[in-house]
């Protein structure tokens, strides 16, 4: 089966751009696969660390456990701090006068 005669000399450029773009999208299709592998194995291995945690006793995980604790207190006492005007300006209370908010 002879297909080159049948092919008009006008579509040529169509498909040259075509073959470009399908080009382009291997490329792209190419980095993109190379990215979620990369974050698919930053995740399993965030999953792996916490399943031996997990796996290791009370003893392996307590003192990862306090850390979160106090992270969290940590972040409970700075965000209590900066929505401390707001609520000073509202509410005034001996708090506000021990962060140095009202005078």
């Amino acid at each position: 089966m002879d297909l080159l005669p049948n092919i008009d000399p006008t579509h040529l450029p169509y498909v040259a751009v075509g073959c470009a773009l399908l080009c382009l999208v291997a490329l792209v299709i190419g980095f993109l696969l190379q990215a979620l592998s990369g974050i698919f194995d930053v995740v399993v291995g965030l999953f792996g660390v916490v399943v031996d945690m997990l796996q290791g006793g009370p003893v392996a995980w307590c003192g990862c456990l306090f850390l979160l604790v106090g992270l969290a207190a940590a972040l409970g006492a700075v965000l209590l701090y900066f929505n401390a005007p707001e609520a000073c300006a509202e509410y005034p209370t001996n708090f506000c006068r021990w962060l140095g908010i009202l005078p």
